[in-house]
């Protein structure tokens, strides 16, 4: 009996541990997010076919009004939805080369054009600053 009782606490923290507190991400770091569904994240309705991805899209983009940014989940990966215009200006064109090795959508080998995007950035980024005389 004993054996089974601490079977089902460690069962429980496990379930803790890998299931439920990785969906507190944002809500750990003070950031507003979603009400995620366990395992699928935010992506529930969209793996259910009840609405297509430009709808998910658009419901992740209006789920946290008045703020600048907000937490979502793929499956388990927090994800940062940035919705403030200067925010993303800032990020990507002033501080790109601070926000590298992103998750790869398509193969390095499928497409040399789309490995040498700025979003498809490995690594450390050199930066060339070209100046202008006049």
């Amino acid at each position: 009996m004993l054996t089974l009782i601490l079977a089902a606490v460690v069962g429980g923290f496990l379930f803790y541990y890998f299931i439920v507190k990785p969906l507190h991400y944002w809500t750990d770091r003070g950031v507003q997010q979603g009400n995620p569904k366990l395992i699928f994240g935010d992506s529930w309705d969209s793996i259910r076919g009840k609405e297509n991805i430009m709808e998910m899209f658009i419901r992740f983009y209006n789920q946290c009004p008045g703020t600048r940014y907000s937490g979502i989940y793929q499956f388990f990966m927090p994800t940062l939805l940035i919705r403030d215009p200067d925010l993303i200006k800032q990020i990507t064109v002033k501080d790109f080369d601070h926000f590298t090795d992103h998750r790869s959508l398509v193969p390095e080998d499928g497409d040399p054009l789309w490995s040498k995007n700025l979003v498809a950035l490995k690594g450390k980024v050199d930066i060339i600053k070209i100046t202008y005389d006049e």
